[in-house]
């Protein structure tokens, strides 16, 4: 849903970052949203209020009513529960609630940093560290795609943005595949309503912001 100006929820954004996941969160939840976009330039991460809201001064940031909620895995977790009627999380009481919090934690656990080896070639033994290494990640993604269309089947959830989004920076820097299941997953994605209104406000923000991400 396109930003108002009479919104519960603000979104503190910057272009070229993690940003997007929350954006595009925020459009698949379709509740009004107050939208504070800025570049690192400008230091409005750090300033005082900002800090009290979000200690590691980082973006994204969404702020539900007085509530702040930083990092992504947690926000779309809070939000997805808190916008039930959004249908973008099973039910605490639902089977499918562990499947859906295992991959929410995939995406920040497990691929995060199996790409930070990959790109920074860590020579790191995959049994001493918990995401194994970035061949086991891949591996168990192409796996837990096999039933489709979804992380959780036929029903897309917020896991799926915050797994989309690891895998649309992913193939930006050329380590996640354009074909095979997880190419397919990603195409998939990029085709729904949601993702591509928050890429065309990724688009304006980076006109209007062109400085580099910090």
């Amino acid at each position: 849903m396109s930003e108002t100006n009479t919104p519960n929820l603000t979104l503190y954004f910057a272009p070229r970052t993690r940003s997007f996941a929350a954006l595009w969160l925020l459009e698949e939840l379709g509740e009004p949203y107050r939208f504070e976009s800025f570049d690192f330039a400008s230091g409005r991460h750090k300033q005082a209020d900002y800090l009290a809201m979000h200690p590691m001064g980082k973006v994204p940031l969404v702020v539900d009513g007085e509530t702040p909620v930083p990092e992504i895995g947690a926000m779309a977790i809070y939000l997805a529960d808190r916008y039930a009627e959004a249908g973008l999380a099973p039910a605490v009481t639902d089977a499918a609630r562990a499947e859906y919090l295992r991959w929410m934690f995939f995406a920040s656990a497990i691929m995060e940093p199996a790409y930070a080896q990959r790109l920074f070639e860590w020579e790191v033994s995959p049994s001493t560290v918990a995401w194994g290494s970035f061949e086991q990640m891949m591996e168990v993604l192409a796996d837990g795609l096999a039933e489709g269309p979804w992380l959780l089947g036929e029903t897309f959830t917020a896991a799926d943005v915050a797994v989309g989004n690891n895998l649309v920076f992913g193939q930006m820097i050329g380590l996640i595949p354009q074909d095979g299941p997880i190419g397919d997953y990603l195409a998939r994605l990029k085709t729904r309503a949601a993702f591509q209104r928050a890429e065309a406000i990724e688009l304006r923000e980076g006109e209007r912001f062109p400085v580099a991400a910090e």
